[in-house]
């Protein structure tokens, strides 16, 4: 016979705390993962996983920032997934709402795996980054918020993400230089 499992369910107060993070995020949290993996039905999988874990920890008055907490476990999710996948070979796909093309317009094809090409390029740069340096620049950047907004969202001051901000441009620019050169 198989043992009933035994979790630790939170206290009321932090589960709907917990709760109004998953509502308020979740379209955000669906479209994050969706750009980390490309496949709306392994972010909605990595959502449920992300809100799972969020919900499972035992002592969740330690936890000030929840939705950066939350998106701290999607993000990881997310890299172990691209980490499985590194072994499997890549499928491009592409564009369906590209016309077809007429014979002589290689040129567009060209460029759309160029694009495609430096997409992936940056991606792997980010992935580079320091954690905290990514998240900033990726909020500042990706999600449009400001300094303050950040440093509240993070815990820091806006002076600490003006420099994580700098630095990572400055790292991601040197990576690009060195990289698209070879």
């Amino acid at each position: 016979m198989i043992e009933p499992v035994s979790v630790d369910i939170s206290p009321a107060k932090s589960r709907a705390r917990f709760t109004s993070v998953i509502q308020a995020y979740a379209p955000r949290l669906l479209r994050f993962l969706e750009q980390r993996t490309g496949s709306g039905a392994d972010a909605q999988d990595l959502a449920q996983e992300a809100y799972f874990r969020l919900c499972r920890v035992r002592d969740p008055d330690l936890i000030r920032e929840p939705e950066s907490y939350l998106f701290r476990i999607a993000c990881n999710l997310a890299n172990e997934v691209s980490l499985r996948r590194k072994g499997q070979p890549k499928l491009v796909e592409l564009d369906p709402a590209l016309p077809e093309l007429a014979d002589g317009d290689e040129g567009d094809f060209v460029r759309l795996l160029e694009n495609r090409s430096s997409i992936d390029r940056l991606e792997a740069i980010l992935s580079e980054l320091p954690p905290l340096y990514r998240t900033v620049l990726l909020l500042r950047k990706r999600d449009g918020y400001s300094h303050e907004e950040i440093a509240e969202k993070l815990g820091i001051s806006p002076h600490t993400v003006h420099k994580y901000l700098s630095r990572a441009l400055f790292t991601c620019r040197a990576l690009w230089a060195e990289r698209h050169h070879d």
